[in-house]
């Protein structure tokens, strides 16, 4: 017969796989050790009857002979089961072989077991209870974890109650009616009992492993995010905290990579798009990183790095890299996604160095949750005015505070909205460079706040686009600058009104929101121009697409700002339901710039532009014409508008009415 695989299948005489033998029949028997172990425990049980039925049988009234006779029994058992171990103690020799096997002391145990039950029932008189004495054995007969105590059992409960149940049936049974029957019941209880005690023995180890291995999944899922398999916002403070306890003086980089604009971009993709997006993100910043750095998802949008014993320079080093390794290799269904990307970099030592040499904190979880307060701020830093352009940030001292005044300012702003008089518009009137005539003007909000006092707008304009402020902060902004095209109007003076629109609010539904606004007021769309960049518009989303041609069809001029400042193509506009170009000041003011070399590259740069958006049909503004030379420099390149301090400064909604009033009568520039 051939042997029995190791994976424990049986196979049929012609090599066919049967199903798995019982895992039962599978386990492997018990160690020397643990059984020696246990056959101790069961003698000592025995051993105690054998003190405590004697006992028992003079406290019943019998005789001291037969008390001492039943215990007599019970060590015959005893020294049955103990016999070798007896041997070796008096030879003084514990390496003598054993007379007897293991099973066979095992069944010499269990049958002393089984007798002391039955003298029990015996000197009871038969009782019903006494019975239980068979059944509160079945726990010690089973640590053998063997079936043949099991059938000792049994078989000993049927053949004594059956046999001394007929011959004297007031030793067994109180009732002697149908000795057999009833040894047979008593048989399959004690049977029963002791299988299924058996049966727990020895499944317990199979059910403690699978126990093991499910809170072991649970463990990881709890450490883990379930999304893209990173560590868990726990599992990197942990990682974070065992690299600083190595030693006081070892260092620690941590890095926190933030995905900008991740909001707008899952409202265009999808939830499903957005997940596939933030899996490839994982995967990428994987491939960079060393075997030992932990890479954790500890927001939605955002992906915290420790480098155990890295330093500031070489965190600085890696976030590069990061942001490197997802431009341009981020895809979702077969389309290409540009995603920008911001990260925060402090260290152990960077900190310790902006806190004059401190050497930290009590314990290393609290230096962990402040390098990550840190990391956290200098992303922030990163995102907004304060980064150097590059895209990281390395933490620097008040970085933790500003969130925090962000946070106030924007609730300041948010009550402001609510409250009037705080929040008003200037406007910058736009002019023709060939006449000088006003034909338009640039509404910008101002907010005059009760306690700083009037704030320009790069301290919350900024802040603002990125919050759900920023539909609310259009709507006021567009309602006031068509309140006051609707008094120009009437005072006879006509012109376009130019309003700046984040891109966050190019969504389904803005297009009816404006023309809304534009009905309210009683001001035709013709009058209108919207301000977006030209950032916000390459890639745009279908939906955006769809909202500026519908404002387009009613008239309202579309403007493209800051042509110039951003590194999305100039083509894309060609696709673009757009009529009007914004140059940046920064191009602008290259043309009067003291280097001829810089002047002249800066010419060809602005006369390309305008020989382009002229080719599109498409009208061009110069932004922050501040001089007459600036003035007729933009007038030679071919611009068509201008803006800047050299014609006129924002002014309110009065002074453009007297400015209007002063002017030559004119038309509405047609949004073409």
């Amino acid at each position: 017969m051939s042997a029995q695989p190791a994976d424990g299948t049986r196979r049929s005489p012609r090599g066919r796989r049967w199903r798995p033998l019982p895992r039962c029949a599978r386990r492997p028997p018990l160690e020397r050790a643990d059984w020696r172990r246990r056959h101790r425990w069961v003698c000592a049980v025995l051993l105690a009857l054998v003190v405590a039925v004697p006992v028992l049988a003079l406290v019943r009234g019998t005789s001291p002979v037969h008390a001492v006779g039943l215990g007599a029994v019970l060590a015959v058992a005893l020294l049955a089961a103990q016999l070798d171990t007896v041997r070796r103690w008096f030879a003084d020799d514990p390496s003598l072989p054993a007379w007897s096997p293991d099973g066979l002391r095992a069944c010499a145990a269990v049958l002393g077991l089984l007798l002391a039950a039955a003298e029990v029932v015996q000197l009871c008189g038969g009782a019903p209870q006494a019975h239980v004495a068979f059944v509160a054995l079945v726990p010690v007969l089973v640590l053998y974890e063997s079936w043949a105590p099991v059938l000792l059992s049994t078989a000993f409960v049927l053949l004594q109650q059956g046999v001394v149940g007929t011959l004297h049936p007031h030793l067994v049974f109180a009732d002697a009616a149908h000795p057999w029957r009833q040894a047979l019941a008593h048989a399959a209880v004690v049977g029963a009992t002791a299988a299924l005690a058996l049966a727990g023995w020895r499944h317990a180890p199979a059910a403690g492993a699978l126990q093991g291995r499910e809170l072991a999944r649970l463990r990881h899922a709890a450490a883990h995010d379930p999304l893209t398999g990173l560590v868990a916002p726990a599992g990197v403070r942990a990682a974070l905290t065992a690299a600083l306890a190595d030693g006081e003086d070892r260092d620690a980089a941590v890095l926190v990579l933030g995905l900008d604009g991740f909001a707008d971009l899952e409202a265009e993709l999808g939830h499903e798009g957005a997940d596939e997006l933030l899996r490839q993100v994982a995967v990428l910043l994987q491939e960079v990183l060393r075997a030992g750095d932990v890479l954790g998802r500890t927001r939605p949008h955002e992906f915290t790095v420790v480098l155990p014993g890295g330093s500031a320079r070489e965190g600085r080093a890696v976030a590069g890299r990061l942001r490197e390794a997802l431009a341009g290799r981020l895809a979702v269904a077969g389309a290409a996604v540009e995603v920008p990307t911001a990260v925060g970099v402090t260290s152990r030592h960077h900190a310790r160095r902006l806190r004059g040499g401190e050497r930290g904190f009590a314990a290393p979880p609290q230096e962990a949750a402040a390098l990550l307060r840190q990391a956290d701020a200098a992303l922030h830093a990163a995102c907004g005015r304060d980064g150097d352009g590059s895209g990281v940030a390395l933490y620097a001292a008040g970085d933790e505070q500003r969130p925090a005044q962000r946070l106030e300012l924007l609730a300041d702003l948010g009550a402001a909205l609510t409250r009037r008089g705080e929040l008003f518009l200037v406007h910058l009137p736009t002019v023709d460079v060939r006449t000088g005539r006003v034909v338009g003007v640039e509404a910008l909000l101002r907010w005059r706040h009760p306690e700083r006092g009037l704030l320009p707008p790069a301290t919350f304009v900024p802040a603002v686009t990125a919050t759900a402020l920023a539909d609310p902060l259009t709507d006021f902004v567009l309602r006031s600058a068509l309140a006051d095209a609707a008094r120009w109007n009437a005072a006879g003076g006509r012109v376009q009104v130019s309003v700046n629109v984040p891109g966050r609010c190019l969504r389904a539904g803005f297009a009816e929101r404006v023309l809304a606004l534009l009905a309210a007021a009683g001001v035709g769309a013709q009058q209108l121009r919207l301000e977006v960049t030209e950032e916000a518009l390459t890639g745009a989303a279908p939906a955006v697409h769809a909202e500026l041609v519908r404002l387009r069809q009613a008239g309202t001029g579309v403007s493209v700002d800051d042509v110039g400042s951003a590194a999305a193509p100039l083509s894309a506009v060609r696709t673009l339901p757009v009529d009007e170009l914004k140059l940046d000041g920064a191009l602008v003011a290259g043309l009067v710039d003291e280097d001829p070399l810089a002047r002249h590259t800066s010419t060809l740069l602005v006369r390309s532009v305008v020989e382009v958006a002229h080719a599109l049909s498409l009208r061009v503004v110069a932004e922050r014409v501040e001089t007459a030379a600036l003035a007729r420099a933009v007038a030679d390149a071919g611009c068509d508008l201008a803006q800047g301090y050299h014609f006129a400064r924002p002014a309110t909604a009065d002074a453009v009415a007297a400015l209007l009033a002063a002017e030559p009568a004119g038309e509405v520039p047609a949004n073409s």
